[in-house]
Parts: C-alpha cells; sequence; structure tokens
C-alpha cells in the first residue's frame, strides 16, 4: 500500500508542478494587460512559479526518503528479533 502511496505522491507533484506554470502564466498575463510596466511581469511570475515547483519537489522528496526510512527499519526489525 505505501508503494501507491509514494506513487501518488510523484504524480501529484507532477500535477501541481503543471499548475504552477499555469498559474503563474496567466497571473503574468493578467499584471501585464492590469498593471503595465517598463519590464515583463511573467519574468517575475515565472521565477515565482519555479520557487514553489522546486519546494514542492523537495517535500515529495522529503517524504519518499522518510519512507524508504521506515521501510528499512520495518524489514530489519524482525531480523534484529531473531538473533536475540
Amino acid at each position: 500500500m505505501k508503494a501507491y502511496r509514494n506513487f501518488g505522491l510523484v504524480l501529484s507533484a507532477n500535477f501541481e508542478t503543471i499548475c504552477y506554470i499555469g498559474l503563474a502564466w496567466y497571473l503574468g498575463s493578467y499584471l501585464n494587460e492590469h498593471y503595465p510596466r517598463d519590464f515583463d511581469w511573467s519574468k517575475y511570475t515565472y521565477v515565482f512559479g519555479l520557487l514553489l515547483i522546486i519546494r514542492s519537489w523537495y517535500v515529495v522528496f522529503r517524504v519518499l526518503i522518510q519512507s524508504q526510512k521506515n521501510q528499512d527499519v520495518d524489514k530489519e526489525a524482525p531480523l534484529n528479533e531473531t538473533k536475540r
């Protein structure tokens, strides 16, 4: 069951990435239209979107590493008990 959870985390991170890219594009277009400046707002919204994507993938990797450590501990526990 944990394998499905890990797979779901990776899929959700990919979906979240697509949402952040779309949101950055929309927000950049909106800001360019309603708040025109000498610079392009999209540059800033894409950087912000990239930071959100990096944060999302950091959380996914942290959860996957923790899950792997827990699986390793669960596998070693019965072995240690039989040696006593």
